[in-house]
């Protein structure tokens, strides 16, 4: 079971590098994932409470951890989630845990899902493949992290934005050369 985990993890590791970083999605993530600042866990339970326990011990181990140890975390879902309308529940039940506990000024959530697809796009859409991921994936920020990023990198609201006229200048087939290029597993 620990070579399949560490298999996830580096099929992960290797969509952050080529993909993340490799079409700049957020110019801030190369920092600690090169420096080795990005804690990792693997979900294999199939139980919603454990996940939120996972989740929770995620949180409080970035809490005690300082940022110079561990900047940002994952949680990885590779067998759960398979129907992307159940996870953006599940992106809902976090978020308002983050809120119950107070938690929501410190942590912010991006979410990334093989068939993640935004709100008003249709699925085929080539902006969607800024948050497609190999894996139902839980990105936990730290809002002070995106707060220096905004002073390094501007408006860190401009992203998204930016991302989706990168992605139709791109057009699908040159998404499809950068996948292929690259060596990662085309998506949906």
């Amino acid at each position: 079971m620990y070579m399949m985990k560490e298999n996830e993890i580096d099929i992960t590791k290797h969509w952050i590098e080529r993909v993340v970083i490799g079409m700049n999605f957020c110019p801030f993530a190369a920092k600690p994932f090169y420096l080795g600042k990005i804690l990792y866990q693997v979900q294999d339970e199939k139980d919603i409470s454990i996940y939120i326990k996972q989740f929770y011990a995620v949180v409080r181990e970035l809490q005690e951890e300082p940022a110079e140890v561990f900047e940002t975390a994952f949680i990885i879902y590779p067998h759960s989630f398979k129907a992307f309308d159940e996870y953006l529940q599940f992106v809902e039940i976090l978020n308002s845990f983050l809120k119950i506990n107070q938690l929501e000024e410190a942590f912010q959530l991006a979410s990334f899902h093989p068939d993640y697809y935004f709100e008003g796009s249709q699925p085929s859409d080539v902006t969607n493949y800024t948050n497609r991921s190999p894996y139902p994936l839980i990105h936990i920020l730290r809002s002070e992290s995106i707060s220096n990023a905004t002073v390094v990198f501007g408006d860190t609201l401009k992203i998204p934005q930016l991302n989706i006229n990168k992605l139709n200048t791109l057009g699908k087939a040159g998404w499809i050369a950068f996948c292929v290029k690259n060596q990662i597993s085309l998506p949906k």
